[in-house]
């Protein structure tokens, strides 16, 4: 078990050194719109899309690892050496996405295999091991950078190395999951329940992704943010999910269904707190809840593999990561949209403002539909 804890601290303390500044980043050089939709909601929507491909594809989850880590590692570099800024960011970072997504799909498989028994514990505990390496590695990469956006650069290059020797690792470990190619390309499931689960996550994610867009325009346009101020953000909620993660995941393993309610409806703080907060400080404040949100996470990934057996695990996990994708797509896009009608007619912090509160009310409102969803016992 030592390699795959090594793989899932490198992965984050990857993901850690560039992940929470991308938006950011991309908002800063004047991308808005619909590219910055794209950018925004990249990591759900591409590699919810591959990872429907793939699971219709006989691949064993270590070698999707290790290509997938490899080939994002190797793109990672590009950007950072050609110092990619522009539109073509955009599509490198989709590409990336896409890359990443099918390294975690494989992943996914792996805590499957290796989480039969108690699996919002187990799903925690590897969890708590990729959160370690994490807070540092951000709050360095904010320090360093602060208002110089070029040296994000360099940690996207160092980012890139630590996923190319990350492949070798997974490569050389001793753990696998074996499964049959799926039964052909599936709309929906055969499960009744898994079906109506789908459905409510994506209803839910496509109001959910509709702040990720302006998140980052507040940071830059309404707050004037550095890459320190952003760090810290992302590392309060992160020392959060250190300190909650254990018991969060005892939670799951028995009252889930509330779980997954709660988790939802927390959500609503962050565009509520970015609407109605003067500094960064009280955002700071509010990101604590993510400490929660994050954890509670893991029981839709338990509520799927209990509902789903042997042979159609993979394609259900398939199909509830592609219609997030392209929920977190069209939500992003038409909330870009959105904005962009609605600065017409007010200044930027005030469209801003009434985009985040009315996306809060409605994160309150669906996440209601999760306390129809039947547990398992």
């Amino acid at each position: 078990m030592k390699p795959l804890r090594l793989y899932s601290l490198l992965n984050n303390l990857a993901i850690s050194l560039v992940n929470p500044f991308v938006s950011f980043f991309t908002a800063s050089y004047g991308i808005t719109g619909a590219l910055l939709a794209i950018v925004s909601s990249a990591n759900t929507a591409f590699p919810g899309i591959i990872q429907y491909v793939l699971a219709n594809l006989y691949i064993k989850a270590k070698k999707l690892i290790a290509i997938g880590s490899l080939f994002g590692g190797l793109l990672w570099i590009l950007i950072g050496v050609y110092a990619i800024y522009n539109e073509y960011f955009v599509l490198v970072y989709s590409i990336i996405s896409a890359c990443l997504g099918a390294a975690n799909f494989g992943w996914l498989l792996i805590l499957d295999k290796i989480s039969t028994t108690h699996r919002g514990r187990t799903l925690a505990y590897y969890n708590f091991y990729a959160s370690i390496g994490s807070l540092i590695a951000t709050l360095i990469t904010g320090f360093i950078v602060g208002n110089n956006l070029d040296l994000m650069r360099y940690f996207f290059i160092i980012s890139g190395l630590i996923y190319a020797f990350n492949a070798y690792v997974i490569y050389n470990s001793d753990v696998d999951a074996e499964f049959a190619r799926g039964n052909g390309i599936k709309l929906f499931s055969s499960n009744l329940e898994v079906r109506k689960f789908i459905l409510t996550n994506f209803i839910f994610t496509f109001v959910w992704s509709m702040a990720w867009p302006i998140f980052p325009l507040a940071q830059v346009y309404k707050f004037h943010m550095n890459e320190f101020q952003v760090a810290i953000i992302n590392v309060t909620g992160g020392t959060s999910t250190l300190a909650l993660q254990r018991l969060v995941g005892r939670l799951v393993d028995r009252h889930r269904k509330f779980v997954m309610f709660f988790g939802r409806f927390a959500l609503a703080t962050f565009p509520l707190a970015y609407a109605f907060s003067t500094t960064p400080y009280e955002i700071y404040i509010a990101n604590l809840v993510s400490g929660f949100t994050n954890s509670a996470s893991i029981s839709y990934t338990a509520f799927l593999f209990d509902h789903s057996d042997y042979y159609e695990k993979r394609i259900n996990i398939a199909l509830y990561n592609m219609f997030n994708g392209i929920a977190a797509l069209l939500g992003s896009t038409i909330s870009s949209l959105m904005f962009n009608l609605i600065s017409e007619w007010f200044s930027l912090a005030v469209a801003i403002n009434i985009m985040l509160i009315g996306i809060g009310i409605m994160r309150m409102l669906m996440s209601l539909l999760y306390l129809k969803i039947k547990e398992v016992f």
